[in-house]
């Protein structure tokens, strides 16, 4: 992850959108959800449950205190499950999706985010749809994605600031927020500061007072970042008067970033000092935290020139950062390091220091890398061999001085040697650019030969899944028209026996023969209608998945729902019956391994996108075992996923459930 390199700005913008995107929306739709699920006492129950929830989850979470909150989202979108509620679960998905960003699990964050926002855009919830992308923003942020974080920002902006709700309209501090916050990230430090500015022009929405506390920190520290500290102090105090009576940890830890970053600035190392050891203290078990404290207050110490203690909190910071993958810190120390270990005389301890700095550096700090580490390198080596260096730079003197003694044929000898330098040097430069076109030439040629490979592949795989299909459809043909047949002649047989011999009504044997006949002609029927339905021929695939729920339901042990969205048109055959076939495998799963008592099968399509949820209530399965016996048909569903050119994912948490969630590109083929 890259962050801009300045104090602890990058942690500052992430807490600022982390502390401003609390999940308010619990509070705001916990009644509607209880309202529409149950009516009599059951309304209070659902309601005061949902309740007692969104007070932990909000409790922890704005103590950043992630994973307590973590666990009343998910029991907070069980009982949206339980009560069938679409409002519900959708502000669980919203809920899981900003924890897991701050947990920094950003898989699991964008798909419950993706969710939330689908599940808004079907149900026409602007609110929940502006909430998720102003989530989005946030998340993409903390990747250093800031032009996808400005894009969703925008998205958000574009709907609140059209509309007269005032839920709306209150969440437009928050939206100006990330806008600046994603342009201060991409260094346009005025274009952001002046949306901060107009973010903090909004009065009386919910939370102002830590919304406003957050834009002043942040305001000041870009104006520090560009050496503007007279510009910062009146932020600067204006946030720690707001956070005098302001009990979090978090906001503490802030504001002593900030004030570090100002005395800093000013030359007050000492003033420094403080507030960064302050910050360190309320950072509390967040490493990713104390990594960045431990950077600033190595920084302070080496510039009070207390080397012990400096490399002390470098090495801390340090081994914080390489365990977190946070490469700036990473970078920021190994270059304290390799400046500690040079004012030591250290120089090959150095020289180690700054190629690890060069390797964890971002892209816009390499080139002074390299130059740092070439430096070292060459005091490493002059420190090895000072004899030898002493000679040659006598030898180079006394050639200095023979050359200013030469003739002008020799100027002009040496004029000519040059033009034949520059040719031979432009001779070589074109070889050279020669034999990169030809490797280039070679490598798109291999790039070439993979993509064949890879569409013979598909083309493979085409043939073998239409093969079984044709075999399938071929059988099902002959168990009803031919063995289907035979059983229907075989009865009428047995009631033409019947009706002549009424003796042999009475006969348990020829009533056992008959009702055998009867069962075996059934389930001739059975086994091929699963293999080729008719009505998935004659209807299409949401008629022939209605059916196949119905059935499973019949048998009162696993309901199963279906729901579709925007599928009045059909696919072309292969398309439907591959599809129908990956539904089968799936609710065959569910039966066989999940021990669910719910299901629900759901298809949207919304212009080129196609997209197939299957999703259970039963006991759920580690996925890093998800290829062992009991999962093996999941290949025969990843095989036909591929054949349609779609992609998979798996969520399913023991105990909880199995979600199953299936992307189509639609083209025109399809």
């Amino acid at each position: 992850m890259k962050i801009k390199k300045f104090v602890s700005r990058g942690w500052s913008i992430i807490f600022i959108l982390n502390l401003l995107c609390r999940p308010s929306v619990l509070c705001q739709d916990n009644r509607v959800v209880a309202n529409n699920v149950a009516v009599g006492g059951a309304i209070g129950a659902a309601d005061s449950s949902l309740q007692k929830l969104n007070d932990l989850y909000h409790f922890f979470y704005n103590k950043g205190l992630y994973d307590s909150s973590l666990k009343y989202a998910q029991q907070f979108l069980n009982i949206g499950k339980k009560l069938n509620s679409r409002k519900a679960i959708a502000t669980g998905w919203y809920c899981l999706g900003l924890v897991y960003t701050n947990l920094t699990l950003y898989d699991s964050a964008r798909f419950y985010l993706r969710r939330t926002a689908i599940e808004a855009q079907q149900t026409k919830d602007s609110v929940l749809l502006a909430k998720s992308y102003i989530a989005y923003s946030m998340l993409y942020r903390y990747q250093s994605d800031y032009p996808t974080a400005f894009a969703y920002a925008m998205k958000s902006a574009e709907i609140a600031e059209k509309s007269p709700n005032p839920d709306l309209r209150n969440l437009l501090a928050k939206i100006y927020t990330n806008l600046g916050t994603a342009l201060i990230g991409e260094n346009q430090l005025e274009k952001g500061i002046a949306y901060e500015k107009k973010a903090l022009g909004f009065k009386n929405y919910p939370d102002e007072k830590r919304y406003r506390i957050l834009l002043y920190l942040d305001i000041a520290d870009t104006y520090l970042k560009m050496s503007k500290p007279l510009l910062a102090k009146p932020y600067l105090d204006s946030a720690l008067a707001l956070n005098k009576n302001f009990d979090n940890n978090i906001f503490k830890m802030l504001a002593s970033v900030s004030e570090a970053n100002y005395f800093e600035a000013v030359g007050d190392f000492e003033q420094s000092l403080k507030a960064s050891l302050i910050s360190y203290k309320y950072t509390g078990t967040n490493n990713y935290l104390k990594a960045e404290a431990s950077e600033n207050i190595a920084r302070i110490y080496f510039k009070q020139k207390k080397y012990t203690q400096a490399f002390e909190y470098a090495n801390i910071g340090n081994e914080l950062s390489l365990q977190l993958k946070h490469f700036k810190v990473a970078a920021g120390t190994f270059n304290l390091m390799k400046d500690i270990s040079v004012v030591n005389g250290d120089y090959k301890a150095a020289l180690k220091y700054a190629e690890l700095n060069k390797k964890y550096a971002d892209s816009a700090t390499n080139a002074v890398s390299q130059q740092t580490s070439l430096s070292l390198e060459a005091r490493y080596e002059t420190k090895k061999k000072e004899i030898e260096i002493a000679d040659l730079r006598i030898k180079n003197t006394e050639k200095e001085l023979q050359a200013i003694k030469r003739t002008q044929f020799i100027l002009i000898a040496g004029t000519s040697a040059a033009g034949i330098i520059v040719l031979l040097g432009f001779l070589y430069y074109n070889s050279n650019n020669n034999k990169i076109i030809a490797q280039k030439e070679q490598g798109l040629q291999k790039v070439h030969i993979q993509f064949l490979e890879g569409q013979q592949q598909v083309i493979s795989l085409q043939s073998m899944v239409n093969g079984q299909e044709a075999e399938r459809t071929r059988i099902a043909k002959d168990l009803h028209d031919g063995l289907g047949g035979l059983f229907s002649t075989i009865k009428m047989y047995f009631n033409t026996l019947k009706h002549d011999e009424p003796v042999l009504q009475n006969h348990d044997l020829f009533s056992k023969s008959y009702a055998l006949i009867d069962t075996a002609s059934v389930e001739v029927r059975r086994i091929a209608h699963n293999m080729m339905p008719e009505t998935l021929v004659k209807l299409g695939l949401i008629h022939a998945v209605q059916d196949l729920c119905s059935n499973v339901s019949a048998g009162k042990v696993l309901m199963v729902t279906l729901q579709s969205y925007g599928m009045e048109h059909r696919f072309s055959p292969s398309v439907e019956i591959m599809l129908y076939r990956i539904i089968q495998e799936l609710i065959n799963n569910i039966i066989k391994h999940a021990k669910a008592t719910e299901a629900i099968v759901q298809f949207n399509r919304t212009e080129e996108r196609l997209s197939v949820t299957v999703e259970d209530n039963g006991c759920g399965f580690k996925l890093h075992d998800a290829n062992n016996k009991n999962h093996i048909g999941l290949e025969t569903i990843k095989s036909r996923i591929n054949y349609l050119n779609g992609n998979m994912s798996i969520d399913s948490q023991q105990g909880i459930g199995t979600t199953i969630m299936m992307e189509f590109l639609i083209t025109k083929e399809i």
